[in-house]
């Protein structure tokens, strides 16, 4: 190598050393920078709040049947539901008079709107140990799996709580009751209206993972349909898991075992039968979360079940980023859903309390 080349090539070595760091010192002596990061790198639960509803079988089914709607605002969630038929219809002698009566068509169930929050902290001090890169990157890899672990668990449990408080939002076991002509929904007294009470099926089922079972679960679907020929049927069943792996062994012994390919594309566990998709909820919880009861099936019908968010609430990170938390060291990153699970009506849903397997 010429002198020239070799000086060349040794200034060159020098100025990206220099540059090198240079960008290092500059990187560690951002003040925002691990703020920055973590914003960065935080799950990203975008408009529809997809990190949540794809790690959620319940909402991720709803999806897939287009029943999440971006309400604009209001003070509630409100569903029409048809009680009664139009009496001014029917068939008459050509010369009668025709009927034309003032017709009270729907209730009104309404479901309040409930808030979501939660909120990543970091402290000044933290930002003083994470200054070097490798160190930072750890840091805020660790909120972030936090926040994906945590945010999805709160829903999931929130929508299996027997029984709902004040600030929380609807649950399955709560919309499909176990004792559906007392108490009330949507604001409404389920007693004497047969529009506002789910089915219910308390007869043992001794094995799900067998003929009997399916049929007596195809019944029940059957029994809730609305409409001609079971057009408009629950098409979402839950169980628990037991029940779940042994109708799984059944249909796979008879090689009639399906997915569906859909949920299957976000790792979801379930077994298609016609329009009909089944999953489960695994009653061992890492805490102290709500979970389905064993023994117990849910069947929903999608097209009157609906997950509501309010659009300026629509699953969001504070667009302002992290805020100081009074007078102290503090910083917060806030994050918000204003939702509910509602439903317009009630008597398409089902539960059976008496399920088991061999």
């Amino acid at each position: 190598m010429s002198k020239w080349l070799r000086e060349l090539w040794e200034y060159s070595v020098r100025m990206l050393s220099d540059n090198a760091g240079a960008t290092n010192v500059s990187y560690a002596n951002s003040d925002t920078i691990l703020e920055a990061l973590v914003l960065h790198t935080l799950p990203d639960f975008g408009e529809h709040g997809d990190g949540i509803i794809n790690n959620n079988f319940l909402l991720a089914m709803l999806k897939a049947n287009k029943r999440l709607k971006v309400v604009d605002g209001g003070l509630e969630f409100w569903k029409g539901v048809t009680k009664g038929s139009n009496s001014n219809f029917k068939w008459q002698g050509y010369a009668d008079d025709m009927t034309a009566a003032l017709q009270d068509p729907s209730a009104r169930l309404r479901f309040a709107i409930k808030t979501f929050t939660g909120s990543i902290v970091i402290n000044k001090l933290h930002e003083a140990q994470n200054k070097g890169r490798a160190m930072m990157k750890n840091f805020a890899a660790t909120l972030k799996e936090q926040a994906e672990s945590t945010i999805p668990n709160q829903f999931n449990s929130a929508f299996w709580k027997s029984s709902p408080g004040t600030d929380e939002p609807e649950s399955v076991p709560s919309l499909v009751s176990t004792t559906p002509t007392t108490g009330t929904i949507g604001g409404l007294s389920r007693s004497g209206a047969q529009y506002l009470q789910n089915g219910v099926y308390t007869t043992a089922v001794s094995d799900i993972g067998s003929e009997a079972g399916l049929a007596a679960l195809k019944k029940q679907q059957i029994q809730r349909a609305i409409g001609s020929g079971g057009k408009d049927i629950a098409d979402i069943i839950i169980m628990d898991e037991s029940n779940f792996a042994g109708l799984v062994a059944f249909l796979d012994g008879q090689r009639r075992y399906q997915a569906n390919d859909k949920m299957a594309q976000l790792d979801f566990d379930t077994i298609k039968i016609g329009n009909t998709t089944i999953s489960y909820e695994n009653t061992t919880v890492s805490e102290s979360e709500n979970t389905i009861t064993a023994g117990y099936i849910y069947g929903l019908n999608s097209n009157h079940l609906n997950f509501e968010v309010l659009k300026d609430g629509n699953f969001i990170w504070n667009p302002d980023g992290f805020e100081r938390v009074g007078r102290t060291l503090n910083k917060a990153l806030y994050f918000w859903v204003f939702c509910n699970l509602t439903t317009n009506l009630p008597k398409s849903h089902f539960v059976m309390t008496n399920v088991s397997t061999a």
